[in-house]
């Protein structure tokens, strides 16, 4: 399912979510993704919660709606360098050629590593997302222009990943998703 940047699709995801209960896809999909910010964006986690009331309006409650979007693989198609990066799935899963250790996950521009994303404001080797006892730690690798995790500005110095972290690499968003959020996530749908 995976394609040769490191990406799935997201008709392939949607489709196996179809196809099976929570347990078995949490399974399948085993290890956390990288989810694009335009598909976070367009696939909100749901609130329905009451915002505070302006004083003076007469409405009690306004309800934050899920925004459901038809998503098909031509988002993926867009034109121009970094134009589906928006858009992409990147499971943290190896490549079967990879260079790097086994406990390394590459992000960069080039296609040798685990995460290939071709864009100009992505270094050749960015950022490594390092797995140790079950923890995904995130570090840039001297990019050109940098690595945040929540808006912060990260170094060499690897720093632990929780679920629905964001982590920026250049000009680029990306939410970081256990299989259970992921799951989660697409069930809002």
């Amino acid at each position: 399912m995976l394609g040769p940047s490191g990406r799935i699709t997201l008709a392939s995801l949607k489709w196996f979510f179809d196809q099976s209960g929570r347990d078995d896809f949490i399974e399948f999909v085993l290890n956390p993704v990288l989810v694009g910010s335009a598909l976070n964006s367009e696939y909100i986690f749901a609130s329905q919660q009451p915002e505070e009331e302006p004083r003076g309006n007469t409405n009690a409650y306004k309800i934050n709606k899920t925004h459901i979007v038809n998503l098909d693989d031509q988002i993926s198609k867009k034109p121009g360098p970094g134009g589906s990066l928006p858009y992409a799935i990147y499971p943290l899963v190896k490549r079967t050629d990879a260079d790097s250790p086994a406990d390394n996950f590459t992000i960069g521009r080039t296609k040798n590593n685990d995460m290939n994303m071709k864009d100009m404001a992505i270094s050749k080797l960015h950022a490594i997302i390092r797995i140790s006892k079950g923890a995904f730690y995130f570090e840039d690798c001297g990019s050109t222009n940098g690595s945040k995790l929540n808006g912060q500005s990260i170094n060499k110095k690897p720093v632990k990943l929780h679920d629905k972290d964001t982590i920026t690499l250049g000009n680029y968003d990306f939410t970081f998703l256990t299989p259970a959020s992921l799951h989660d996530l697409l069930s809002r749908n």
